[in-house]
């Protein structure tokens, strides 16, 4: 794939800046590097410092030259995000000024054919976000018919997953299931044509996306990692698309934060504050010019003083988590 294929238009980058407001010799981490869009920005504005993770390897690659010119203010780290805390730590980083989330899969995943994460393609069945764990394909031909539903319907909220699950386990009984393209006419054929507005295909390609990346429990894991990690006053900004990410953020953030306003009272501090309550969303010409941005939820907050990394009511599932 050339590298122009991967063009990527960063997903509310202005506001990711006003918030951040770069400053000179302050930390920041991109828990998801990509494309590499928010964190060049970043850089340019101030002689900060970032700490830039993917897990895709691929994310190294592109603008690598680009990379080498900002010297050690740029760390490049190859991992999961739900391992921050460990990655700052081997980095010998103590504490940071902010921490960047922009979730789901990336521009320059969608449209890699080879990746498997769209149905637009005929590709392999993938989907991994890294180069490691089982594939798509493992959990289309091996799974049972009612732990596909269940995953089909729990992450990508796809109500017709019953069906989906059927037409799956009845075609690979005749031959195994190889492509996104053989998927996604699977599924066209269970589900109703009057039954959506959108491709018959999107919830079911985002439900294994989703369950094959663990991506909810990494978003929760790194939540609680950013908790940790931040100096007073920190910034924890996240970007997410889909309504279980933004769930989990919402909730997060509704039982750990209180109001500025309270904050300057000196009331019992929870972990952060916020500024502004109200979800951003991105602006009517920014979706005109880049439709993928028309989903995207920001919210933001601020750390206090107060670490309540280990209280014990911290809970996966108390902020909206789901398993199969």
């Amino acid at each position: 794939m050339e590298e122009e294929r991967f063009l990527h238009k960063s997903i509310m980058l202005d506001e990711v800046i006003s918030i951040l407001n770069p400053s000179e010799n302050e930390i920041y981490v991109d828990c998801t590097l990509g494309a590499g869009g928010h964190t060049r920005q970043i850089l340019k504005t101030a002689k900060c410092n970032v700490v830039g993770i993917d897990r895709d390897p691929s994310a190294f690659s592109l603008n690598r030259e680009e990379y080498k010119a900002y010297g050690k203010r740029l760390s490049l780290v190859e991992g999961k995000f739900g391992d921050l805390e460990n990655h700052i730590s081997n980095l010998g980083i103590e504490k940071v000024d902010a921490v960047f989330l922009d979730l789901g899969v990336s521009s320059m995943q969608l449209d890699n054919a080879e990746r498997g994460f769209s149905f637009r393609f005929d590709a392999p069945l993938d989907m991994r976000m890294g180069s490691d764990g089982q594939t798509a394909f493992e959990i289309i031909n091996k799974y049972k018919e009612k732990d596909l539903a269940n995953i089909i319907f729990k992450y990508g909220e796809e109500r017709q997953s019953r069906r989906i699950a059927h037409g799956i386990v009845e075609k690979r009984k005749n031959k195994k299931i190889e492509t996104t393209f053989e998927l996604s006419e699977i599924i066209k054929s269970a589900v109703p044509k009057k039954y959506s507005k959108i491709h018959p295909s999107t919830k079911t390609f985002q439900g294994l996306r989703i369950f094959l990346n663990d991506e909810l429990k990494e978003l929760y894991k790194a939540l609680i990692a950013a908790e940790n990690i931040l100096n007073e006053n920190g910034r924890l900004i996240i970007i997410a698309f889909h309504s279980l990410e933004d769930r989990i953020v919402k909730n997060f953030l509704r039982f750990n934060s209180i109001s500025e306003k309270k904050y300057k009272q000196g009331e019992s501090l929870p972990s952060f504050f916020y500024k502004n309550k109200r979800v951003s969303k991105p602006s009517d010409d920014e979706i005109k010019n880049n439709p993928r941005a028309r989903s995207a939820r920001l919210r933001y907050a601020y750390k206090t003083s107060v670490n309540n990394f280990n209280k014990p009511d911290h809970s996966y599932h108390k902020y909206g988590g789901i398993d199969v």
